[in-house]
Parts: C-alpha cells; sequence; structure tokens
C-alpha cells in the first residue's frame, strides 16, 4: 500500500474477510433462492495491490475460469471445495494482472471518482476487436480503451457479469467477470470492521431479484394458495407499540430472501381460538423472532413455544435485561431457544442469528427423513 495510507489488515486480511462475509450472506440464503455462482462455485479468489495503492478483488467461478497459470504452475480448482486464494501485493499496475495484453496503452474507458460505482452485465474492447469479432453477434461495445474500467485514488468500482475481449500475443483472448472490486486507495475501508460493511453493500447488487420477487407477497395469500415455500417465511411475534422495531426486521430480513410477517397479518379464520391461530402462524414458518423490548402477549406465547418446541426461537433484545425473569431460565437452557443483545437491527446484525436457525431446522429436516422412512430425502 501506498505511504501515508494506514490500514489495520494486510492484503490477505481483507479478501478473507471481504470474500467470508459475502459467502455468510450466500449461506442463509433459503435453498430456493440459490446463491450466486461465484459465490456457490468459486475456483479463485485474486487480490492485487499496486504501489499508488489500488487494490482489486476479483472472485471467479468454476464455470469461467477452468485453470490458471500461477508461479509458473497450472492451478485447476476442485469443483465444491474451497477456492484458491491468489495474494498479488505491491506490483506496479493492477491492471497487468486484470487485464492481460499486448497493447500496453494505459487509456482506460471507464473511470470511477466516487465511492459504489456499479457495472452490470456490459461488454467491452476496442473498436478494431468489436468488429473483428463481436460485429456480427451485435455485442453492446461499451469503450474503446485499452483498459475497460479503473478507479482513482478516492473512487470505487463493482464489476458483475462483465465480458472484456482482446488479443493477447496475436490470440483471441475474451473473459467474463463474474464479480470483480477495484478500490482506489482513498476509498479502501481504513479499519477490518468496515470491511463486512463493504460486503454487505455490494451484495445487494449481486441479489437483485430477492427483493423484486418478495415486493407483492402477503401472509393472507400465502394461507389462501399455500405458494410461497414455509422455508421463506418468519413470523415475527412481540409487543405492537412500535412498529419501526418490526419494519427493521422486515427490511433485514428481505434483504437476506426471508419473508417476516406479525400475527396479525394472519386472518382470524372462524373455526381457529387465538392460540390455533398462533400454532398454524409456528408450522407455517421456518423460524420465529421474538421482540422482548416491552412487555405483552408475547410472553404467554413465549410460555407456549417452550411446550410445543416446533421451530427455533430467536429472542431479541436491545439490553441484558427480559421483560420478564420467570421464563429466562428455560429459554437460555432450551436448544430450541437463543437469545440475541441487539442494539441496531439490520440484515449484518442479524445474519448471525439467521444463520443459526437456519442450519438448526436444516438438522431437523436431516433428523426427520432419517426416522420417517416413508419421506424421500428431497423433501
Amino acid at each position: 500500500m501506498r505511504k501515508g495510507i494506514s490500514l489495520a489488515y494486510s492484503l490477505e486480511d481483507f479478501t478473507k474477510k471481504y470474500y467470508g462475509a459475502l459467502r455468510d450472506i450466500s449461506s442463509v440464503l433459503p435453498s430456493r433462492t440459490p446463491a450466486p455462482k461465484f459465490l456457490k462455485n468459486t475456483s479463485f479468489v485474486i487480490a492485487c495491490s499496486d504501489m499508488s495503492g489500488r487494490f482489486a478483488i476479483d472472485i471467479i467461478s468454476h464455470d469461467n475460469i477452468k485453470e490458471i497459470m500461477w508461479d509458473e504452475k497450472i492451478l485447476t480448482p476442485i469443483p465444491g471445495g474451497d477456492p484458491g486464494f491468489i495474494i498479488i501485493p505491491s506490483i506496479p499496475t493492477i491492471a497487468q494482472v486484470l487485464f492481460p495484453q499486448d497493447d500496453r496503452r494505459t487509456s482506460v474507458s471507464i473511470t470511477a471518482d466516487k465511492p459504489h460505482v456499479v457495472l452490470d452485465g456490459l461488454a467491452f474492447s476496442s473498436k478494431e476487436y468489436n468488429d473483428k469479432y463481436w460485429a456480427e453477434a451485435k455485442f453492446y461495445r461499451n469503450c474503446a480503451g485499452s483498459i475497460p474500467f479503473m478507479a482513482t485514488s478516492t473512487g470505487s468500482i463493482l464489476g458483475l457479469d462483465l465480458l472484456w475481449g482482446t488479443e493477447l500475443r496475436g490470440q483471441r483472448q475474451e473473459r467474463i467477470f463474474d464479480y470483480i472490486k477495484v478500490y482506489g486507495n482513498e476509498a479502501l475501508p481504513k479499519e477490518i470492521s468496515q470491511i463486512r460493511d463493504d460486503a454487505f453493500r455490494d451484495i445487494g447488487h449481486a441479489l437483485p431479484k430477492l427483493g423484486k420477487e418478495l415486493d407483492h407477497w402477503s401472509f393472507t395469500d400465502f394461507l389462501n394458495n399455500l405458494r410461497i415455500p414455509i422455508e421463506t417465511n418468519v413470523l415475527l411475534l412481540g409487543s405492537y407499540h412500535s412498529n419501526e422495531d418490526f419494519n427493521q426486521l422486515k427490511a433485514a430480513l428481505k434483504f437476506l430472501g426471508y419473508n417476516g410477517f406479525l400475527l396479525k397479518d394472519s386472518p382470524d379464520l372462524p373455526i381457529q381460538s387465538n392460540l390455533e391461530k398462533l400454532y398454524s402462524a409456528i408450522t407455517c414458518s421456518c423460524f420465529i423472532i421474538v421482540l422482548d423490548k416491552k412487555a405483552s402477549g408475547h410472553i404467554a406465547e413465549l410460555g407456549d413455544m417452550l411446550k410445543l418446541r416446533f421451530r427455533p426461537v430467536v429472542v431479541i433484545r436491545d439490553t441484558e435485561k427480559p421483560t420478564t425473569a420467570f421464563l429466562e431460565d428455560r429459554l437460555l437452557t432450551d436448544e430450541y431457544f437463543r437469545v440475541a443483545i441487539i442494539k441496531e437491527i439490520s440484515s449484518q446484525t442479524l445474519l448471525p442469528h439467521v444463520k443459526w436457525a437456519k442450519e438448526f431446522v436444516e438438522k431437523q429436516i436431516s433428523n426427520f427423513n432419517a426416522i420417517n422412512n416413508w419421506r424421500s430425502s428431497s423433501d
């Protein structure tokens, strides 16, 4: 890194923290909402920095790169295995790693001079390359520079599903960039705690379908037609004195691919008692979140759930003190319950608890399938 840029991590720290944060988000997505291929099937993670402090991380899927030449050796990743990390510090320019070519000119097609610039689904080449190879295909040729994109010292740029074409030693070369992030030296997160924030911001662009698919969902529709899989529903319990907390919870869950709903959103069926209404909402959910900030009917609901033990329950508080100490010993010792102290609700603070609930449910499914021999393994 350039002298004068004080960072609390090494290049390897950054790369593994950033990639790990992306994978954490991916790990909690419902199985019917598959993770992007570059996270589900990563072959290599290449990170490099140049003498000016510019930094890039390139995440490559098995679909796009079958092997890579590194240190005079051909590296071939194992499908389904851990990705190979290649760390290249202090090179003259990161372009020589990202965009190797015969022509060593330094012209740049797109320059990001502010943070969080996003390029999605674009094709890059020179005019000569486009006319020679892409003219009939009618690809959109974005630019004519030798280097398709770069960031200034204050900018950062995220590239998703980009195609780049060039001639290398007289041979046609094309490369798909599944996911690439380039930072200028001043745009790099200064503290290791900020790296995760950046990853959360970036992954939102790589998961564009989640929000759109969930926008028009309602729990009433779910009960009427049962089209939406139970694995995406999360029952939210607690005092209704403040809608803001529930709205934050719903937004955080939506980012992670889940539909949060309140018990009051469930239609009142004439034949149902209030207790049956609770039971049906629980059985139509993959897990439950209880906001335990103010005493309300959720205390009785917690008592019922301690008896039922159908689904994992995350109890969220903003202080160590519960609204009632009567159930505390059972909540803290029962494997179906997890108490979380969260000052500010967000997808990031919620993530480890959603991950726990998802893993709990997956273990339950495995156990039930093993015991009940009439179930298929795919259930």
